[in-house]
């Protein structure tokens, strides 16, 4: 019979460890934790005496972690069951993803960071293209929730993933400002965040005039129009629109295939209409050009750089 050789790195001791975030206890093998990350491979590797002080549950130590239960919970499932956080397009729970890149990004378990990063890319685009993508959507995901997204920000601030932030502070802002001040996030938020927040919030609501700048254009006579009286008389009827003041907070989506369609049924001429939609597509684009500014992030080269080195972590 041939000697047995054994595969070193599938070759797991049966040592277990005991860890505990707030009452909540998990007993893991610690083999595969060091296996995936460096920061439990350095804690087990170099253990701290014993005391008697030290916790132990059925005689092993207890190692506490000052995290949320909820996010030890489903980081661990991350790692020790492969058809828990599958890559995309497998669907996720979005607080599963925060809460598997904070400790992925915290305990430095590349894969798992940049598989949730994955994840969160559709939902915080950096194209306004894919932007528009996300809105034609029906994944529950992209449905804007005020707690999501402080929760976002804030996760995203923490680990360095600032090309989630402008889309996420975008979706934050379309929200009254009474209501996020009043909201219970709010105060954990941090002074730079919050005034990050405060800043945007007025700089998103002064683009809404560009952004419909299409509908205020008069035109006296001339070129392809087929009749400017009509027209004028159109586009300056939909400024009063109601839907208008009610989305103000939402300067790159505010109008859109319907609206365009009651402007034609309105008998705005073709040329007209033409026109309007290049003035609303290039007042939309520089908008999103400028998002990142408004919140104070870099502009989209940068975080796009960021973006494809975060990315290529393994």
């Amino acid at each position: 019979m041939a000697s047995l050789q054994k595969a070193e790195e599938l070759w797991f001791s049966p040592d277990v460890v005991i860890l505990r975030a707030d009452t909540r206890i998990f007993r893991v093998f610690a083999a595969i934790l060091k296996a995936q990350s460096s920061v439990f491979a350095d804690m087990f590797t170099f253990p701290q005496p014993p005391s008697a002080e030290m916790e132990s549950i059925d005689g092993f130590p207890v190692v506490e972690l000052h995290d949320k239960p909820e996010d030890v919970e489903v980081f661990l499932k991350a790692i020790f069951d492969s058809s828990f956080f599958m890559p995309p397009p497998a669907e996720i729970e979005y607080d599963h993803a925060l809460g598997i890149l904070r400790l992925a990004h915290k305990y430095d378990v590349p894969y798992l960071r940049r598989r949730a990063l994955d994840h969160l890319g559709p939902i915080f685009p950096t194209h306004l293209t894919r932007y528009d993508d996300r809105k034609s959507s029906d994944w529950p995901l992209t449905a804007v929730n005020i707690d999501r997204r402080f929760a976002a920000i804030r996760t995203a601030t923490e680990v360095g993933a600032l090309w989630l932030l402008p889309v996420a502070y975008y979706d934050l802002c379309r929200q009254d400002m009474q209501r996020l001040i009043s909201n219970e996030s709010w105060k954990d938020f941090g002074e730079d965040l919050q005034r990050a927040c405060l800043i945007g919030h007025s700089a998103q609501r002064q683009h809404l005039l560009k952004i419909l700048g299409f509908l205020y254009v008069v035109k006296q006579s001339g070129g392809s129009c087929r009749d400017w009286t009509v027209c004028n008389t159109v586009r300056l009827t939909a400024v009063s629109t109601p839907v208008l003041s009610a989305h103000s907070a939402y300067p790159v989506d505010i109008w859109g295939g319907q609206n365009w369609l009651t402007l034609k049924e309105a008998e705005l001429c073709n040329s007209c209409l033409a026109e309007s939609k290049a003035l609303h597509a290039a007042a939309r684009q520089e908008f999103w050009d400028q998002l990142p500014q408004m919140f104070g992030l870099p502009g989209w080269a940068e975080l796009e750089e960021m973006k494809r080195v975060g990315l290529s972590v393994r």
